[in-house]
């Protein structure tokens, strides 16, 4: 079925030549798909006229703005309250790839790095990540000698929080795509910490997400991200993300774009 009255907005110099086939694949589905630069979006004039429906895919600055301020439904799907880890670590607790954790400002943790390693510390190193999905730095092994410059970003902002954790060695790392409450697509990014990409997922990480579903009622957004791995305590949850600021690498786009589409078209019919 022609969807023509339902729009896709990608940020253009976000993904490079990936996105190429993204944006194939939405227009073979038969929507409106077009690339717009952020200026647009923020300073306008503005490609949609308000109470269009129309998903954005980009950075977090113009998705954000194009879902609070251009009236669009549903925008996209980005919901910083919900997809700080403040919000869903509690929800998920039980699944958590760092269940030993400590969510700390960034100037806190700072001052407190003795204790702080000390207690997540292992050779000389902890995890650390921004809660926000809005990250000003990336998540990853910090040694004890630069943890005063990692988080440096968060010191603009006092209430900015991150989380500190012991390393894990991991294996497999695989990105979920969720629509319609259940998963669409998927595809392993990382292997032992390295890039690796190859589309799909064995059946345990499903059935590990889909036990998370049957216990979890609390969902961030319609649409969202879940990063799924292989640890020494079996499958854990590593994070969730939001949908239309997160890369999918080699998932099945035919799935995604036509659950997600849907799911903007349901939106604005029932919302």
């Amino acid at each position: 079925m022609k969807t023509h009255h339902l729009n896709w907005l990608i940020e253009s110099g976000v993904y490079g030549s990936e996105i190429e086939p993204f944006a194939a694949e939405v227009r073979r589905q038969g929507m409106e798909c077009r690339f717009v630069t952020y200026r647009e979006i923020v300073k306008g004039p503005p490609p949609l006229p308000p109470g269009s429906c129309a998903i954005t895919y980009g950075t977090y600055p113009t998705v954000r703005h194009a879902i609070l301020r251009l009236g669009w439904t549903p925008g996209g799907w980005c919901s910083p309250e919900n997809l700080d880890c403040t919000a869903y670590y509690p929800h998920f607790a039980d699944f958590l790839l760092n269940q030993r954790h400590e969510i700390i400002t960034g100037a806190g943790a700072i001052r407190k790095k003795e204790r702080l390693f000390h207690t997540f510390g292992r050779n000389g190193y902890v995890f650390a990540r921004p809660t926000s999905v809005h990250k000003l730095f990336v998540g990853r092994l910090i040694a004890e000698d630069d943890f005063e410059t990692a988080p440096a970003p968060t010191r603009y902002d006092p209430e900015t929080k991150i989380v500190v954790a012991g390393p894990r060695e991991l294996g497999a790392e695989w990105r979920l795509v969720v629509a319609h409450n259940e998963v669409i697509a998927a595809n392993r990014y990382a292997e032992g910490g390295t890039r690796s990409v190859a589309a799909g997922c064995p059946n345990e990480a499903l059935t590990f997400a889909n036990a998370m579903f049957e216990t979890v009622g609390w969902r961030p957004d319609d649409v969202f991200i879940l990063d799924v791995c292989e640890s020494t305590d079996g499958l854990r949850l590593v994070e969730l993300n939001s949908f239309s600021c997160s890369w999918i690498y080699a998932c099945d786009l035919v799935s995604i774009i036509r659950a997600t589409s849907q799911c903007a078209i349901n939106w604005r019919l029932y919302k």
